[in-house]
């Protein structure tokens, strides 16, 4: 695999605009990392039974 340590990346992220109003997923470009920043890859997520309570 590629590293794109140095490149800008694709990627959909969950975004809100305004309060109270719902999340849009849309595409984004995520810019390198600068100093004392780091990139990190999400391979999965979930939600706790609590969660979806509230």
């Amino acid at each position: 695999m590629a590293s794109t340590c140095n490149q800008i990346i694709h990627c959909k992220a969950a975004v809100s605009w305004e309060a109270g109003k719902p999340l849009v997923i849309e595409e984004v470009e995520v810019a390198p990392p600068q100093a004392m920043e780091v990139r990190i890859k999400i391979l999965f997520t979930s939600l706790c039974r609590s969660d979806v309570h509230f």
